[in-house]
């Protein structure tokens, strides 16, 4: 039984350390611009590419999302203004990318956390 136990949770450490994996962390970046899109999701244009998530549609790289239902979507939404106002630096992570239209044409990484930097 010990042992059934222990492989039970190796298993589990594999797989979910497998999907930590899949999300990016998103460096320090200066905000270019924030905004609303027709979709009615937000957008954070960067001055570079500072995530790892591979999934954008090239020339879209430097775009994150943030989607409309996310739950924490105003906050998220009010820290990137908050940070682009500032002059500060914006972090946080990305996980997977958002099909803007529905049609696989424009693939963008969306945001799951945002912070604002001290310096």
């Amino acid at each position: 039984m010990n042992t059934q136990l222990r492989l039970l949770a190796a298993s589990l450490l594999v797989a979910s350390t497998t999907c930590a994996f899949a999300a990016g962390g998103n460096l320090p970046q200066t905000v270019i611009s924030v905004g609303m899109h027709d979709t009615g999701h937000a957008m954070i244009e960067y001055d570079a590419v500072g995530h790892s998530d591979g999934c954008a549609t090239a020339g879209h790289e430097k775009l994150v999302l943030i989607e409309k239902t996310n739950p924490s979507f105003k906050y998220m939404y009010a820290t990137a203004l908050a940070a682009a106002a500032s002059g500060k630096k914006l972090n946080g992570w990305v996980d997977g990318c958002v099909d803007l239209w529905g049609d696989g044409r424009v693939r963008i990484p969306k945001a799951l956390t945002l912070g604002i930097m001290s310096n």
